[in-house]
């Protein structure tokens, strides 16, 4: 991610608000997913999402703390 010291306030909420959307979308796309019956979900898909929901969140956090900062 980049240097997010350089981005102003509002950019920063544009992008915390975008990214948890996202997250939003991608954990009820897991749920449908995941819910499936009688179907075999690989492993790679399993990881796919693991891996979506880890970078979000994260850059997630740290949109929260550059913000907090600001304050």
């Amino acid at each position: 991610m980049e240097d997010l010291s350089k981005l102003s306030k509002e950019v920063l909420i544009r992008r915390l608000q975008k990214f948890s959307d996202e997250l939003e979308e991608s954990k009820e796309e897991q749920g449908y997913v995941l819910r499936q019956t009688g179907m075999h979900i690989p492993a790679s898909i399993v990881k796919k999402f693991e891996a979506e929901t880890l970078n979000l969140t994260k850059s997630i956090a740290k949109l929260k703390a550059e913000l907090e900062q600001r304050k």
